[in-house]
């Protein structure tokens, strides 16, 4: 059986996802939802948190790298008395 498509293959896809973004929208529109408990209040909270998650981690990283120079340095200096 052949597949049917009312636009194209991939023009059907771009057609539903449009249409739900717009019905939520509408949906949202209508409920009347105060401010911050919206679902665009969410993405925003929680894009925020991912953000600072991944500052975090960068942070650790550099943090760890500091430690790992200085181990080396300490090492070093180690040898070089150990040498003499």
């Amino acid at each position: 059986m052949p597949r049917v498509y009312l636009i194209s293959k991939f023009g059907d896809v771009l057609l539903g996802l449009s249409t739900g973004v717009w019905a939520y929208y509408l949906y949202e529109r209508r409920l009347n939802r105060p401010d911050g408990e919206r679902l665009a209040d969410l993405v925003r909270w929680k894009w925020a948190k991912f953000q600072d998650q991944r500052r975090n981690r960068v942070a650790d990283q550099e943090g760890w790298e500091e430690i790992e120079r200085e181990l080396r340095a300490q090492g070093e200096v180690l040898e070089g008395k150990e040498r003499r």
